[in-house]
């Protein structure tokens, strides 16, 4: 049968449990969950938290039957915690809230028919339920009704870091890819994009993808010179991540795919200086020819044409010598 919760028992004494769907959905009320709630006695509960919300009446009830267990009751918001969800949280000794979660706080609402005398009935009911939370969130925050009034007014959207600052939550963790598939049109002042996109890790910039951009800026100089020919000593630049979970590793891996766009400037610019290097190789290249063939040229052996041994032939001479022939015919 489906539920909107889940309860495994651990090793230890501990019992996980899981509110990850509406509240109060699939036909399954308050009154199942507090019963296997009891059940466990007085075992450590580590509640996991990524809902938006539901039944107040049923919220409320769980909220109670969870600050009044004997064990220590440790609340893990790790996305969502929207409208009732909120109130659960915070009957935790102890609230973790995942980096890229949101808190949303608002005011409690109800559809009702009937007469103007039923209308106001439930008016009242809702005037009351909201000093009721109000309670819950001032004992864990020691906020004013007023300042809580306000915020739940105005649909409020902490993130993480907002949320601990007001005191709502204890401590932030590792960001947390979950299911993103909200439907949040029922809230009105809400992004319904953003939110499930920073759900789901598209829009965050996280721990090791901002250790490997320090890294990568520190030795950018270096890369750079490589590319170029000159001298590089070896990088001293190191980066020590440390990692004891499994799902911590899935998560950043696909944390640092998302995010690879941030540093694909980086990789263009060293792509365009790689081209203009075997470019100005291939120039080189070319020209280094052009010299070796005029070098050639210029060391070839030239021919040398020697005089001929032979006594030139001289046409005068030759005239003369005829005439002192017949000259010395006729004398004879």
């Amino acid at each position: 049968m489906n539920k909107w919760y889940s309860i495994e028992n651990k090793a230890d004494n501990n019992v996980e449990i899981s509110i990850y769907d509406e509240i109060g959905d699939y036909g399954t009320s308050a009154k199942n969950f507090i019963e296997e709630v009891k059940a466990v006695g007085t075992a450590d509960i580590t509640l996991r938290i990524n809902s938006v919300g539901g039944s107040v009446f049923d919220g409320l009830a769980i909220y109670n039957t969870l600050r009044s267990h004997n064990g220590y009751v440790n609340i893990k918001i790790e996305g969502l915690a929207a409208s009732i969800s909120t109130v659960i949280a915070m009957a935790g000794d102890f609230v973790e809230m995942s980096e890229n979660g949101f808190f949303m706080i608002h005011n409690p609402f109800g559809q009702s028919a009937g007469e103007a005398g039923d209308m106001r009935k439930t008016a009242d009911l809702l005037d009351k339920i909201k000093e009721e939370i109000m309670e819950i969130y001032s004992r864990k925050t020691n906020l004013s009704f007023e300042t809580l009034s306000d915020m739940m007014d105005k649909e409020t959207w902490l993130s993480s870091q907002e949320a601990m600052e007001l005191g709502f939550i204890d401590t932030i963790t590792e960001p947390m890819k979950v299911a993103a598939s909200f439907d949040l049109s029922k809230f009105i002042n809400v992004n319904e994009k953003e939110v499930n996109e920073k759900l789901s890790l598209t829009n965050n910039k996280k721990k090791m993808t901002e250790e490997l951009k320090t890294w990568f800026n520190s030795v950018k100089e270096e890369i750079l010179n490589a590319v170029k020919g000159e001298e590089v000593s070896a990088p001293s630049n190191e980066v020590s991540i440390s990692i004891s979970d499994n799902e911590v590793i899935v998560n950043k891996f696909e944390e640092l795919e998302e995010n690879a766009k941030s540093l694909r400037e980086e990789k263009e610019e060293l792509a365009g200086l790689v081209g203009e290097k075997e470019s100005v190789i291939a120039d080189l290249q070319n020209k280094i020819s052009d010299m070796e063939a005029k070098l050639a040229k210029l060391e070839a052996t030239e021919t040398n044409v020697e005089a001929d041994n032979d006594p030139s032939i001289n046409e005068k001479d030759v005239i003369v010598n005829e005439w002192d022939a017949f000259a010395k015919s006729i004398l004879k």
